[in-house]
């Protein structure tokens, strides 16, 4: 199921960067800003006690999601630890 559902959100998005007019510059930013997004979150994992591991769900929600989805990723680890 989980399977399914970040196929659906990669299609999602991956139109959402083709109706932009400029997809491949959409999808550059969208990955610098879930790299650098998963990088200062894991910066303050001594502070929050929460870390992210780099396995593909994560490359893939900060590839295709960005910021938002490894802030998704982050809340969902903290609200089940």
């Amino acid at each position: 199921m989980l399977v399914w559902i970040t196929v659906g959100a990669g299609v999602l998005m991956g139109l959402f960067f083709l109706k932009t007019g400029r997809p491949v510059r959409s999808l550059l930013s969208s990955i610098l800003g879930g790299g650098l997004t998963f990088w200062m979150l894991n910066l303050a994992s001594g502070l929050t006690g929460v870390t992210l591991s780099l396995n593909l769900a994560s490359i893939c929600s900060a590839a295709l999601l960005g910021p938002p989805g490894i802030c998704s990723l982050w809340l969902l680890k903290l609200l089940w630890k």
